[in-house]
């Protein structure tokens, strides 16, 4: 196995930006401009600098698409009646991500644009810092250590957020005789498994692929506490991906010999995945977000899902969820804009104006404001296990592969993991392994050459 693959995974990828449609190619062409039309350039921009927040223009750079890109229209429009500044609103659609890393080059961003999962890692010395803005204090606890650097300091307002865990259907663990909130370790998790297959369902629904190999594996080898505390290595390319093997690697063939998986793992689609969990046919999803059992109840409206953490690795370990970026935005450092850009921003986070785009995407709030009003089934799996957790510390931390691995291990790991999942033998654990090393090797060294 090795990188002859490359032009497949590159297929292959799952990016975090979910988008489609627009071709722009840099920041003055191709953009859909809402109110902003009859703006000349001296109404938009300031010679001499900052402009007053009332009046005046800016461009935004969005992610989004479709109904999503319609009902955010329809905020930039009740945003200029507000305060009278208009907005031109960038549709990059599937080019976003080039379009971005374009006009970085060039320094000629966007007053506003989403950071779409990357505000630390990728645009940070782009952006001014905002955490002497109004609405900062809002922001939920869970998402801090998501958008937050070494210092505390944030660059984006962060409306709704990814979460990244373990989903059970209680109807079916009920059904086992087993209390989900006992499971604390791997291990725990690996005897409940026992007790599902004893009363005739699958244990675990998941399909193979990228997420078994990514997303629970900081839980194995990366966090404090944990059976191998890795972070250093992964993080400056010198990881040797041994404690992977005898860790994640391992607990997962133990599952796979004692028939945890569905017998059609390596073909279940995600439809099959989510009907199957809806009818309470499998108890466990790991790696996986609330919008999932969303999925599932629109099949099902009497199913009852619960979140868990990803759990330790071993007695004494870190209990930990995944969080990304959802909805993010921030300003450019150097915009001419700054006020006007900063009313944008307060304007999004008002409780009414973010639950309207949440209700669009799907995603979880993550200001405290909104989350008093919304009652959307993600956040109540989210208000749920904070709750039944209290009396645990779980680490909130951003997604394992996003923060610990290159970009392009994604579709390395999908490959990596249906592999294994046809083979896991010793021998081909190994090539396995191998395979997984020197493409994060190579994507490492890509990444840093300049």
């Amino acid at each position: 196995m090795k990188k002859a693959l490359a032009l497949i995974l590159a297929a292959l990828m799952v990016l975090s930006l979910a988008a489609c449609g627009g071709n722009g190619t840099d920041g003055s062409q191709d953009a859909t401009t809402t109110t902003a039309e009859n703006k000349t350039e001296g109404e938009s921009k300031s010679e001499e600098g900052n402009t007053p927040a009332e009046g005046g223009s800016i461009e935004v750079a969005v992610t989004y698409t479709g109904d999503q890109l319609a009902v955010f229209k329809t905020l930039t429009d009740k945003f200029t009646a507000e305060t009278g500044i208009s907005v031109v609103i960038d549709e990059y659609g599937n080019d976003y991500e080039a379009t971005m890393k374009s006009r970085m080059a060039s320094n000629t961003l966007p007053d506003v644009f989403q950071t779409h999962g990357w505000s630390i890692l990728r645009y940070k010395e782009y952006l001014m810092p905002l955490n002497d803005q109004p609405w900062y204090s809002d922001l939920d606890e869970s998402g801090l250590g998501v958008i937050a650097d070494a210092d505390g300091t944030i660059y984006v307002l962060m409306i709704s957020e990814l979460v990244n865990a373990t989903l059970v259907n209680t109807d079916v663990t009920d059904e086992a005789g087993i209390d989900i909130y006992s499971i604390h370790t791997w291990d725990d998790l690996y005897e409940a498994c026992e007790k599902v297959k004893a009363i005739g369902k699958t244990p675990i629904g998941s399909n193979s692929g990228s997420g078994i190999f990514a997303n629970i594996a900081g839980s194995f080898v990366t966090y404090p506490g944990e059976a191998a505390v890795d972070e250093k290595a992964q993080l400056d390319g010198t990881w040797d991906w041994q404690s992977y093997k005898s860790t994640l690697m391992d607990w997962i063939a133990k599952t796979i010999d004692a028939g945890f998986w569905a017998e059609d793992v390596l073909t279940r689609s995600n439809d099959d995945m989510t009907q199957k969990f809806a009818d309470g046919e499998a108890a466990f999803m790991l790696g996986n977000d609330p919008g999932f059992c969303i999925s599932c109840l629109t099949l099902n409206p009497d199913a009852n899902f619960a979140l868990l953490p990803n759990f330790a690795s071993k007695e004494g370990g870190t209990e930990e969820v995944n969080i990304g970026e959802g909805d993010t935005f921030g300003i450019w450092k150097d915009s001419k804009n700054v006020e006007q850009a900063k009313a944008f921003l307060n304007f999004m986070a008002q409780a009414e104006n973010a639950k309207t785009m949440n209700d669009s995407t799907g995603k979880i709030a993550s200001l405290k404001s909104a989350m008093a009003i919304d009652e959307g089934y993600g956040l109540q799996m989210l208000k749920t296990f904070q709750e039944k957790c209290a009396d645990r510390e779980i680490f909130y931390d951003n997604l394992w592969d996003r923060k610990y691995m290159p970009s392009g291990m994604w579709g390395i790991f999908g490959n990596a993991c249906n592999d294994f999942f046809q083979d896991h033998s010793p021998e081909n654990t190994d090539a396995v392994l191998e395979y997984l090393k020197e493409n994060y090797t190579d994507l490492y060294e890509e990444a840093h050459s300049n």
